[in-house]
């Protein structure tokens, strides 16, 4: 009886041992809260991205990169290392540079000014806006 008391007591040692050993080893699982603005900054990084990669998927950026001696793959290969700040200062400059780019500002900025020259009295474009001197 002695011997079986003695073979418990070794493998229930063992036991312990072994969950002491694994419990030390194991990778225990952190949660944390993802604050909003950097779940939304990750996806502007990456809708950013997206967009840069697209101008410069065209046909016509590709013809100048490669008349430049540049390959397209090396620099979609940058533009996937980029950070956040140069990807939005870069998708700013090829807004800036594509033909077309303010095309809505532009229209807006003729929309108030013909909207100003109306309630001046200037011009007569819209009939449901009076001119402020016709009382």
């Amino acid at each position: 009886m002695s011997q079986a008391n003695a073979l418990q007591q070794w493998v229930a040692r063992l036991l312990a041992a072994t969950m002491v050993v694994v419990s030390i080893l194991s990778a225990s699982a952190q949660a944390a809260m993802i604050p909003t603005q950097k779940m939304l900054s990750d996806a502007d990084r990456e809708s950013t991205r997206a967009q840069v990669l697209a101008v410069l998927d065209q046909q016509q950026a590709r013809d100048t990169l490669l008349s430049l001696g540049v390959d397209p793959a090396h620099v979609e290969q940058r533009v996937a290392e980029m950070t956040a700040d140069e990807l939005q200062a870069f998708s700013t400059q090829v807004e800036e540079m594509q033909a077309g780019g303010s095309v809505v500002g532009f229209v807006v900025l003729v929309f108030v000014i013909l909207i100003v020259l109306d309630l001046l009295g200037t011009t007569n474009i819209f009939p449901a806006i009076k001119p402020v001197n016709n009382q």
